[in-house]
């Protein structure tokens, strides 16, 4: 005779769910407190494994801003070597982020958006253009990038349409950011040049996306 415990299943769930959270909150403190140790760290050991750890790390643990992060690897490794890297472990870090709220955490983060007042257009938008919604997202920084890869995770978001669409979309930025810190040692005059010129184009994308969106309220 098979025996059931909903309760008890319950109850697994929910310490399962919390054990979850204490790891990340535990891994956050730790990323925090050496997070400069952590930058120096991955300048004295060019493991391509251990920069693709790091870089990952920092993208899923967000305590210093990922631009910077992109950066400071441009400057020690180059324009191609840092924006592979930065590419891939950001992508990976979005991954576990949109798996954990897609199998974890995602029916309460659905209510939890549900009860905030203009999120339910955003998220009705995004399951009814999913690709081009995250793409948006990437490309223009309008929400957390954090932020992005919860909402995928429980708005129904196909896996290989998140995936597609965050790696396409990461590109540009971290291109630029990779050879702004490439060039830094050498000309850090054009790597401010580079950098005020694209703050400058995002700047008026962000007004113009902005203006369509009042236009079409």
């Amino acid at each position: 005779m098979k025996m059931d415990f909903p309760g008890l299943k319950g109850a697994f769930g929910i310490l399962r769910k919390w054990l979850w959270l204490l790891l990340y909150v535990l891994l956050a403190g730790v990323t925090f407190i050496y997070r400069y140790e952590l930058l120096a760290w991955t300048d004295l050991h060019q493991s391509i494994p251990l920069l693709l750890a790091m870089a990952t790390l920092f993208a899923l643990v967000p305590v210093i801003p990922y631009k910077i992060v992109i950066i400071a690897f441009g400057y020690s490794y180059g324009t191609a070597t840092a924006a592979w890297i930065c590419w891939l472990g950001t992508t990976l870090a979005a991954l576990l982020v949109y798996t954990g709220a897609r199998t974890i955490f995602r029916n309460q983060a659905r209510s939890y958006l549900e009860r905030i007042r203009g999120l339910n257009r955003f998220t009705t938008w995004m399951e009814a253009h999913p690709f081009m919604g995250i793409m948006s997202m990437r490309l223009l920084p309008i929400v957390p990038q954090m932020a992005v890869n919860i909402y995928a995770g429980i708005t129904y978001t196909p896996f290989w349409v998140f995936m597609v669409a965050t790696a396409i979309g990461k590109l540009p930025a971290i291109f630029v950011f990779a050879y702004v810190g490439a060039q830094a040692e050498s000309s850090i005059w054009l790597s401010l040049l580079i950098l005020g010129g694209y703050l400058v184009f995002m700047t008026i994308m962000l007004l113009l996306f902005r203006l369509r969106s009042r236009k079409k309220v």
